[in-house]
């Protein structure tokens, strides 16, 4: 019989292991900020995981696949992008509508350096300060629609816990951010965004070099995922390595018949 077992069991998480762009995010949801779905609550072959607006496929996509994806994609009225290579493709296509995307993964092992960072911030314009996302600021960055994503995925308590953001102020207003998309030991995935009046004056890259300079001084990594070419330029301008292009599949709320 078919199933899907809900899980958080490492042989799980094992079977997304190497995915391109995967690592924060996989990580994130095997420490809490995500579900994942098995073909087996013993020895998993086949796996779903959801974190964020992701959805992960690792293993075999064998007769369960369709299955998984029903149920993660059933999970919550709304899209995914999800990461579908190979034969679960095939089944992603029995569950719902979609259409493909191009991201562009980077090596996350290799982390931009820090005197290179600290070079790009030395070209910060006369006035621009930054404002960590504590405290206030947690609420301030969910009122206004630009930055909302900065804290979307976390409770005030969460974000305040584990994740991590700041952003760019020019006479005391916000006008770019850099945030933690989601957080996990040792690390956070990147995530930016401009003001719409304030944007083509590299303020999205100064907020990211400050927030990846601050996590690495907390020890921690910063990963990064660019969904489109503009933020492959700014990872590769940041000093990540490019490791090449790959696909996922939106699926929209409209789109699915399940």
């Amino acid at each position: 019989m078919q199933a899907a077992f809900p899980t958080g069991d490492e042989r799980t998480f094992a079977l997304l292991r190497g995915l391109p762009g995967a690592h924060g995010m996989v990580e994130a949801a095997r420490h809490g900020m995500g579900r994942a779905w098995a073909d087996s609550p013993i020895h998993p072959r086949a796996a779903v995981v959801a974190v964020g607006d992701f959805l992960y496929c690792g293993g075999q996509a064998g007769p369960s696949a369709a299955h998984l994806l029903r149920a993660a994609v059933g999970s919550e009225k709304r899209g995914w992008l999800v990461f579908a290579p190979g034969a679960w493709k095939d089944a992603l296509d029995r569950v719902a509508p979609n259409k493909p995307e191009t991201r562009y993964a980077f090596d996350h092992t290799i982390q931009p350096e820090d005197s290179h960072l600290r070079r790009l911030l030395e070209k910060a314009p006369d006035g621009l300060t930054f404002q960590r996302i504590t405290g206030e600021w947690i609420a301030r960055c969910r009122q206004a629609e630009w930055s909302r994503d900065f804290v979307s995925l976390f409770t005030d308590e969460q974000f305040e816990k584990d994740g991590l953001g700041v952003l760019a102020m020019l006479d005391g207003e916000p006008v770019a951010g850099a945030s933690s998309y989601v957080a996990y030991p040792g690390g956070v995935e990147v995530q930016v965004q401009t003001r719409d009046d304030c944007q083509g004056r590299g303020l999205a890259t100064l907020a990211a070099a400050k927030l990846i300079l601050t996590a690495h001084g907390q020890g921690r990594i910063a990963t990064w995922d660019a969904a489109n070419s503009i933020s492959k330029h700014l990872a590769e301008k940041l000093g990540y390595r490019y490791i090449g292009e790959y696909t996922v599949y939106e699926v929209t709320h409209e789109n699915r018949d399940l």
